[in-house]
């Protein structure tokens, strides 16, 4: 065995770990997918994108309570005024302390594709808000642009191909996209992640 494989069997050496760019609350989070612009044509890649985060934080222990779905849905249904309401009033609503805001910036999936490098992609802003404060200039926490972290992933036609549906295109964007929110919020070891798809 070679002196580095000796050392990092042995524990003395260990690959240094990617620290958190934030750390969310440990009360309620609620994950707000926003689409003003209604760019995403395949409603269920919003589901599919809040539950695929909410699992990824919980895996990972960076969040410990994530105010569940339905009660987003509820508040959807019965709050008369929903869609003039702020994302920090909906979070306020839902009774989270943070919300995850998620805002679609674009979006595409095409289930006939010819051969181009983006066949299927999604843009989004992430932003988190602290529900508790009123002051609307202090209410984001993360990140310091106001615009949000821009996150983006894509699939190739080849990748798309494999795919087959829309529903499973949107999986895979879904999926893809939870790893790279989800990064910002847990510290990780870039090689845990190795051949994992970008």
């Amino acid at each position: 065995m070679s002196g580095g494989k000796l050392l990092f069997a042995s524990g003395l050496f260990q690959p240094k770990k990617v620290e958190a760019r934030f750390r969310l609350t440990k009360n309620p989070i609620l994950i707000l997918v926003d689409d003003p612009r209604e760019r995403v044509d395949w409603p269920v890649f919003s589901r599919l994108l809040t539950d695929d985060l909410a699992q990824e934080l919980l895996r990972n222990e960076a969040a410990a309570k994530i105010v569940p779905i339905q009660t987003l849905q509820s508040i959807q249904q019965t709050e008369t005024r929903y869609a003039e309401r702020g994302a920090r009033e909906i979070g306020e609503l839902a009774g989270a302390e943070q919300v995850l805001w998620i805002e679609v910036q674009d979006f595409l999936v095409q289930e006939e594709v010819e051969a181009i490098d983006e066949a299927a992609y999604a843009v989004v802003s992430v932003r988190v808000l602290n529900v508790l404060e009123k002051n609307k200039y202090k209410v984001r926490v993360f990140p310091d642009n106001p615009q949000g972290e821009i996150v983006s992933v894509q699939l190739t036609s080849s990748e798309v191909s494999r795919a087959k549906t829309k529903d499973a295109i949107a999986k895979e964007l879904s999926a893809r996209l939870s790893l790279k929110i989800g990064r910002y919020f847990y510290d990780y070891r870039p090689e845990d992640f190795e051949g994992e798809a970008p």
